[in-house]
């Protein structure tokens, strides 16, 4: 079983002509009301791998938090951990959508924020192989990675939201007390002030177990592992959307690495889920399933034949 910890959200996905600017105004052409949440997403990427996979987090006792919670429930996970909040609103992000798939995020977390270090505990984590964190807190970060060292589980966790406020010395700290790590250039940029060269990777001084995924979008993935530094190439293909491409790899990722594949295979399989996610409207929608990533790999295999 993989526990995913993180944000349940309603998301409100407007597609406009362009990006606005400072003091700018900007037309919604379509707009899409679904469940959200880069934890739930995760989540759904999994299930539909195939993988065992429970979610907590907190949602408010609402109407967003029924359907939040009834779509996961359709999509097999486990929402018995989650935590209904009465006097707290679910969560929800607005998301703009330009013609090239560029995203902007603007998030109000409300039940999200019960979210705290005293909901980790080991009852939590019990019959659990792997726990990945979805944009949580530093503090919750730390508390997941402690108990997760406790009970010998892989501890993961993707950056984003929250964690982006904290400095470098935080973000490197975190970093070195978890096993599987993602994030995308502007985190790794926060994280050690730097872009993620090869070259500038290879001085990084990561724990033995630590495996650190770098995305960087259309230019591909950089894993980095005692195994020393593999550049992973993305595939090709139509930009609709690019919300949830971090959670789709990331799932990805995971799905591959339990099943003991090696770290190019992990990488190559979480390349293409992230592709074929970005080729949907919204990161719900985008999450492929297991047929769809083999038959996507093998297509691409037999074109470079």
């Amino acid at each position: 079983m993989i526990l995913t910890i993180g944000n349940i959200n309603v998301d409100l996905i407007c597609q406009v002509p362009r990006l606005p600017s400072p003091d700018d105004k900007v037309i919604v052409s379509n707009l899409d009301i679904v469940p959200g949440g880069g934890a739930c997403n995760f989540a759904v990427g999994l299930s539909r791998l195939g993988s065992k996979v429970s979610l907590f987090g907190h949602v408010g006792n609402d109407q967003n938090g029924r359907m939040g919670l009834t779509s996961l429930i359709e999509e097999k996970i486990d929402v018995s951990r989650v935590i209904k909040e009465e006097t707290y609103a679910t969560g929800f992000v607005i998301i703009l959508v330009d013609k090239e798939g560029q995203t902007v995020k603007i998030g109000y977390r409300d039940a999200n924020t019960k979210l705290s270090p005293e909901c980790i505990t080991e009852q939590l984590l019990s019959d659990v192989k792997i726990v990945h964190a979805s944009s949580v807190s530093a503090k919750v970060a730390l508390k997941i990675a402690q108990v997760c060292s406790k009970k010998s589980i892989t501890s993961s966790i993707d950056f984003g939201g929250e964690l982006m406020t904290e400095s470098s010395e935080v973000l490197q700290e975190i970093i070195q007390k978890y096993s599987l790590i993602f994030l995308n250039k502007i985190a790794f940029e926060k994280a050690y002030g730097f872009l993620p060269t090869k070259e500038n990777l290879s001085t990084l001084r990561l724990n033995k177990s630590t495996i650190l995924n770098v995305t960087l979008g259309p230019e591909g993935s950089y894993i980095v592992s005692r195994d020393g530094i593999q550049k992973i190439p993305s595939f090709e293909v139509p930009v609709v959307d690019t919300t949830g491409a971090g959670d789709a790899y990331a799932a990805g990722f995971i799905h591959s690495y339990q099943q003991n594949h090696s770290l190019s295979e992990c990488g190559k399989y979480a390349a293409a889920c992230a592709a074929l996610q970005i080729t949907l409207s919204n990161a719900r929608d985008g999450m492929p399933r297991k047929t769809e990533v083999e038959e996507f790999i093998n297509a691409k295999n037999n074109t470079l034949n």
